[in-house]
């Protein structure tokens, strides 16, 4: 699963079949999964944690065994827990999965329903209630599944999403106690700008005063408004999109090492390399090697 498409523009499975089930039990550099959105809609679910996990301007402590719920458009993230090791499962699909082929009823009473509280809310999925351990059952059994690909996988896990909507559209009394308000929208869209600004631009050189003069905020309110979303400074964030996209490039090219580094940002070549192996706890030379093999 690529973690560094801020905005993704690529099908999660295929588009007969957009769904798609994600295993990440790995660090790439200091995250688990870095701050992106889609369309899709997300559960996640933690085999082995706990970790923590960001939604919005929202932040979950997933403990071994829970799960969460991240709505379409909604910025996201992963992050390891005192360094303990994690496993999750990443179930990533859109909305047409639930549609029938007509306007139907399911679309009219409940997909709407879907839509307008997925722009918003997340929901963190605790066994500590009867309805919430039958979706943490339903959702074991949709990984599952997944693993055994039998006939019939696709209606199995169309099935499936109905039973977690149904059970979510139950509990709709958590859409109304969650306080959202519109501080924290505001600083999700402000967010999202900076950082597609950077996705579009990681390649130039880039300085904070920039970067917080895209949302009209002053260079240090910035910087604690970012590391407050991102867990990290805005120049380890660039440094660490630039590394990812290295990575892409390495894999896909055999473009000589001094022109992929200034590819992607980097104007010393010791500095990337010396960057690259902290996050990658490899050399790039020894990255491309290890993904040719």
């Amino acid at each position: 699963m690529s973690k560094h498409n801020l905005l993704e523009d690529r099908v999660h499975g295929d588009s007969m079949f957009p769904f798609r089930i994600y295993m990440v039990d790995y660090l790439d550099g200091q995250v688990i999964i870095n701050m992106h959105w889609h369309p899709e809609l997300e559960f996640i679910y933690v085999e082995k944690g706990p970790i923590n996990v960001q939604v919005g301007t929202k932040q979950y402590l997933l403990e071994e065994g829970t799960g969460c719920f991240i709505p379409s458009q909604q910025l996201h993230g992963a992050y390891p827990y005192r360094n303990k090791p994690f496993k999750l499962h990443a179930i990533v699909f859109s909305i047409d999965m639930l549609r029938s082929f007509g306007y139907d009823l399911i679309e009219n009473h409940y997909l709407k329903a879907i839509k307008n509280f997925s722009l918003v809310h997340s929901l963190h999925i605790t066994p500590e209630t009867s309805e919430e351990r039958i979706m943490l059952t339903t959702i074991i059994n949709m990984i599952n599944t997944n693993s055994t690909r039998e006939i019939g996988y696709e209606l199995k896990m169309k099935g499936y999403l109905f039973l977690l909507f149904a059970d979510i559209l139950k509990k709709q009394a958590w859409i109304h106690n969650e306080e959202v308000t519109q501080k924290d929208l505001t600083k999700t869209e402000l967010l999202k700008i900076v950082l597609q600004y950077i996705d579009q631009n990681y390649q130039h050189k880039l300085t904070v005063l920039e970067l917080a003069s895209q949302i009209q905020m002053s260079e240090g309110h910035f910087s604690r408004f970012f590391k407050s979303l991102v867990r990290m400074t805005p120049m380890e964030y660039i440094n660490t999109i630039r590394i990812s996209k290295a990575c892409t490039l390495l894999q896909k090219s055999d473009r000589k090492l001094l022109d992929i580094s200034m590819d992607v940002g980097f104007q010393n070549q010791s500095y990337f390399i010396r960057l690259f192996k902290k996050q990658k706890g490899c050399t790039p030379r020894e990255y491309k090697t290890l993904n040719e093999s």
